[in-house]
C-alpha cells in the first residue's frame, strides 16, 4: 500500500479542508465538531471559501498556522487552523485572529438604518484549531469550547466569538474502540499517515465522508 499523506502536513490539510471539490468533507467535519455545543442543531450545509491572504497585516503574522477561511450563508464565519509544533503563545494569536476577521466585515458606510461605521452588520466567527500538542493540561477533553458568557447565569448573550480546540495529544482511542464521529477525526489526524491496511479497507468500504478524507491523502 502507498504511503498516505500526514493530514498535520500543511499542504494535505488544505488539500482535504479547503478545496471546493472537497467542501463535503470540510462542512461534515465543522458540523461533527461543532454541533452539540456551538451550532445547537443549526448545522451547516454550505459554505464559501474566502481567501486568508487579503489582510496583509493578517498574512504576515501567520506563522506556523495553517487557515482555512469560510462562511455560511448567515455571514457566519470559520477560522479552521492546523496547529502542528507547540506555541505558548496560540490562544493569543487565535483571539487576535478571530477579532481581526470579525473586524474586517466593518465598512465606513452600511445600508443598515442607523448603522454608523457598519457595527450591526458584523456576524459572528467561530474559531476552530486542531492541536498536535497540549494546550489545557488540567482538561482531560480532548475536545474544548469557550464562549462569552455571563459568569453568574451562564447565559450565552454575546455570540460574536466562539473558540473551540482539538488537542490530539490527549486521544488514545484505537481503532476498534471508535465510537463517535469525534474520535474518527481524531483517529484521522492521528494515524492516517500510517495506519493498518485493513482499517483502511474498512473504512473506504462504509463509504462514508472519512472514506472520502482518506482518499484525499
Amino acid at each position: 500500500m502507498e504511503r498516505l499523506l500526514d493530514p498535520k502536513n500543511d499542504w494535505a490539510f488544505k488539500q482535504v479542508f479547503g478545496q471546493e471539490k472537497n467542501k463535503a468533507i470540510l462542512i461534515h467535519f465543522l458540523n461533527d465538531m461543532l454541533d452539540e455545543h456551538v451550532l445547537h442543531g443549526d448545522l451547516i450545509t454550505n459554505v464559501r471559501f474566502l481567501r486568508v491572504d487579503l489582510d496583509t497585516e493578517i498574512a504576515l503574522l501567520r506563522q506556523s498556522i495553517v487557515d482555512v477561511l469560510c462562511k455560511k450563508k448567515n455571514g457566519t464565519h470559520f477560522i479552521i487552523e492546523m496547529q502542528k509544533a507547540s506555541d505558548s503563545g496560540f490562544i493569543n494569536r487565535a483571539v487576535e485572529y478571530a477579532s481581526r476577521v470579525y473586524l474586517n466585515q466593518r465598512t465606513k458606510t452600511s445600508k443598515i438604518k442607523n448603522d454608523k461605521g457598519g457595527y450591526k452588520k458584523l456576524m459572528p466567527v467561530i474559531f476552530l484549531a486542531v492541536i498536535d500538542d497540549t494546550l489545557f493540561p488540567k482538561k482531560k477533553a480532548f475536545l474544548s469550547h469557550h464562549q462569552l458568557r455571563d459568569i453568574i447565569t451562564g447565559e450565552h448573550d454575546m455570540k460574536q466569538m466562539s473558540f473551540s480546540f482539538f488537542e490530539l495529544s490527549k486521544f488514545h482511542k484505537k481503532f476498534d474502540q471508535l465510537e463517535t464521529n469525534i474520535d474518527k477525526w481524531a483517529y484521522f489526524f492521528k494515524n492516517a499517515e500510517h495506519i493498518d491496511p485493513k482499517e483502511l479497507k474498512s473504512i473506504l468500504e462504509e463509504g462514508e465522508i472519512f472514506g472520502d478524507a482518506y482518499k484525499v491523502l
